[in-house]
């Protein structure tokens, strides 16, 4: 149950086929693949705090806790609390698109996205393909000590 909700949460961060636009990749804090510039066009680095999830299938009921932090170097750790109880730590790598598809892979090898990206530099929105779920994703200034404390 916990694997298939944080598909369904993440998946707005997560679990489908790894993608992105892979002729002109953004690499966070490297820059475009296919432009030559050496800057992203957008960057998401720092920590990002789940704020609400509209999705038109079930997920339980649950109450639902993440927290995001992206590295410039194209790394990321998602803290998930679902229910009550302690947070779960993922850590992976992502990719950035051109055309704001945003995907990646867990260090255990499962894939995740594309999922389609609106940024701004205060929230971003994530859609899942077949606009099933969208999540939207606020910045902090860090990770709250209490969910770094309370981490399996």
């Amino acid at each position: 149950m916990m694997k298939k909700f944080f598909a369904m949460v993440f998946a707005a961060l997560a679990l489908c086929a790894c993608g992105g636009n892979k002729d002109n990749p953004v690499t966070p804090g490297g820059g475009s693949g296919g432009n030559g510039s050496g800057t992203s066009q957008t960057d998401i680095s720092g920590c990002w705090e789940l704020v609400s999830v509209t999705t038109k299938a079930g997920i339980g009921g649950l109450p639902v806790s993440v927290y995001l932090d992206f590295t410039t170097s194209g790394g990321f750790t998602l803290y998930q609390q679902i229910g009550d109880g302690r947070y779960t730590k993922f850590t992976g790598t992502y990719v950035l698109s051109s055309d704001n598809k945003l995907s990646g892979k867990y260090d255990g090898g499962a894939n995740w996205g594309p999922y389609s990206a609106e940024i701004s530099a205060k929230t971003i929105k994530l859609t899942t393909p077949g606009n099933k779920e969208v999540d939207t994703y606020e910045k902090v200034k860090a990770i709250p000590a209490s969910v770094l404390g309370n981490v399996y």
